[in-house]
């Protein structure tokens, strides 16, 4: 019976995480934004009860284990994630603001990032060469995160692809595109993924963004001068 629940919930998280949990905010624009949101939605919780009940059907039948730290995210390649990105930017993490659960038992991490480089944006371009922090959300924290969405870590640089959505409580924030595919590792401004699900390892960050964009986008919008 533990198996089983254990099951549930695992399935249900990994499904809804970015998609049932938190919509878009582009739902409070127009109607009819919020009709192909809804039936989005709808769509993804029919699939999330299908993948649940096979998971359930492998757990009984021994086929298949489920542990705490596994979740299947969307599958976004970087051009698909580029495109849904309200805000792509370069930076570095400063600290964790805060961790916390929705829903009882779904975890996030919030985490301050100073931005050195904005590559996409919908912020007003006087806000793009002003607003050095951003607090951006991710799947997880220390008590729960997951194999294939290591968090971030305090000191370290990153490439992230950003959406705005919205919580249950209708606070706006900032999360990543489809988990692990809207985050990427820099070493030296290069790409440098533990978990490498893209073959993206080795670019140059100027050189994946491009790539990422179709050609569309070869140098920051906004560079922000630190001192």
């Amino acid at each position: 019976m533990n198996i089983r629940k254990t099951a549930i919930t695992i399935g249900v998280l990994s499904l809804t995480v970015g998609t049932g949990l938190y919509i878009s905010s582009a739902t409070e624009k127009n109607i009819d934004t919020k009709a192909e949101i809804k039936a989005k939605t709808d769509s993804q919780e029919a699939l999330a009860r299908k993948k649940v009940e096979e998971l359930n059907s492998k757990v009984a039948s021994g086929e298949e284990k489920v542990l705490s730290q596994s979740a299947v995210f969307p599958d976004v390649n970087k051009e698909e994630a580029f495109q849904e990105a309200d805000i792509v930017i370069k930076g570095k993490v400063e600290s964790i603001n805060k961790e916390y659960m929705e829903n009882t038992d779904i975890p996030f991490t919030d985490f301050n990032f100073n931005v050195e480089e904005y590559w996409k944006s919908d912020l007003k371009e006087e806000e793009n060469n002003s607003i050095k922090q951003l607090v951006v959300t991710q799947d997880g924290n220390s008590d729960l995160n997951f194999d294939e969405h290591p968090l971030m870590e305090v000191n370290k640089e990153y490439i992230l692809f950003l959406k705005r959505v919205l919580n249950n409580n209708n606070e706006e924030k900032l999360i990543m595109v489809a988990g692990p595919n809207g985050k990427f590792n820099l070493n030296e401004n290069v790409i440098d993924q533990s978990i490498d699900t893209q073959s993206v390892n080795g670019e140059t960050a100027d050189e994946f963004i491009e790539d990422s964009s179709q050609g569309e986008v070869n140098e920051p919008i906004a560079e922000i001068i630190t001192k």
